[in-house]
């Protein structure tokens, strides 16, 4: 009898370990709703119009905090890997959620003169493309699969050497 009890209550962890391994992937929060980045500074020679050197400055900035960040993921999970340990989740989940708003607010800042707005595309084309990947790399980690992380894996740094590369004029 005793022998029976020690086998259910060992079946009866299992169960409960198999189950929080495949644990639904709800319990990762929804994509959150990105904070309105702050407005640039105004030309003190043309007052009421955007600075293009604060612009710049922000464009800039950005794409290295961009690159910054990923490089501070990259220091906690170097390999290709999709970790098993309890942090990675949210870890990642944290670095997607801030890629995408920090992104999504580079985006939003509009070319301060019309000789910039080709620049202005081509920048907006790369974080578009960012921005798409690292959903789909979010997505990958939410629903655990493997095979769509690696693919998020192999191209993020294809995607932030271009937001980078485009950055500069």
């Amino acid at each position: 009898m005793m022998g029976r009890g020690i086998a259910a209550g060992a079946l009866a962890v299992i169960a409960l370990t198999a189950t929080a391994c495949g644990a639904p992937a709800s319990v990762v929060p929804e994509e959150p709703a990105c904070a309105t980045p702050a407005p640039l500074p105004t030309s003190r020679t043309t007052p009421g119009t955007v600075s293009v050197q604060a612009y710049f400055s922000r464009i800039r900035n950005g794409a290295g905090a961009l690159y910054s960040a990923r490089e501070e993921l990259r220091a906690k999970y170097a390999d290709d890997t999709f970790y098993r340990r309890e942090t990675f989740r949210p870890d990642f989940i944290t670095y997607a959620d801030e890629t995408i708003c920090m992104a999504r607010g580079l985006q939003e800042i509009p070319a301060p003169t019309a000789s910039l707005a080709e620049f202005d595309q081509k920048f907006d084309a790369a974080l578009a493309s960012l921005i798409e990947h690292t959903v789909a790399g979010r997505e990958a980690v939410r629903m655990r699969n493997v095979s769509d992380y690696r693919e998020w894996f192999a191209g993020v740094d294809e995607k932030l050497a271009a937001v980078v590369a485009t950055s500069r004029r």
